[in-house]
């Protein structure tokens, strides 16, 4: 009887820990996970540099991504209303790492789906093509939005080398 009584404390506390809700704050978290990259071939037949970012994401009311605005609702809005996925590019010139303007394509802007789940956590992929090498040693920053305007917190990726890269075009 006792070992019953044991076995059945112990699947009732297990079962407790199973459906814990893990508890987040309501601005979203960002965590860098890894960036690489790679030679892969377009739809043209050209062998295009491809970089993969990866992180990890919290937020506590789940309101991370937006639904995609047509480009005629979209107009006149900032970008953190448009966009919720920032990236900033930098490049090592002259001993320093420089910010690349947006111009150059050094500040990118994505659109995270809307996803609505109490708390929330998951991982995001960003697929980047580097159709002509313009860099020679880079690195991002990033950041996210949630549908508060609760900005996460910045991270950096690792320092890549393009140096020595030869596409095939």
């Amino acid at each position: 009887m006792k070992k019953l009584f044991v076995i059945l404390s112990l699947l009732l506390i297990s079962l407790q820990q199973c459906q814990e809700i893990p508890e987040y704050p309501d601005e979203p978290f960002i965590n860098y996970e890894s960036f690489y990259l790679y030679v892969t071939v377009n739809s043209l037949d050209q062998e295009t540099l491809t970089g993969k970012l990866n992180f990890s994401f919290t937020d506590g009311d789940g309101n991370v991504g937006f639904d995609p605005i047509p480009d005629t609702l979209a107009f006149g809005l900032p970008d953190s209303q448009r966009y919720n996925l920032f990236l900033q590019l930098y490049d090592y010139q002259d001993h320093n790492y420089v910010k690349i303007p947006e111009g150059d394509g050094g500040y990118l802007k994505y659109i995270i789906p809307y996803l609505d789940k109490q708390p929330l956590s998951g991982t995001v992929s960003v697929t980047i093509e580097y159709p002509i090498i313009r860099y020679d040693t880079i690195f991002y920053t990033f950041f996210i939005y949630d549908r508060d305007f609760n900005k996460s917190n910045t991270d950096t990726t690792e320092i890549r080398i393009l140096s020595g890269i030869e596409l095939n075009n």
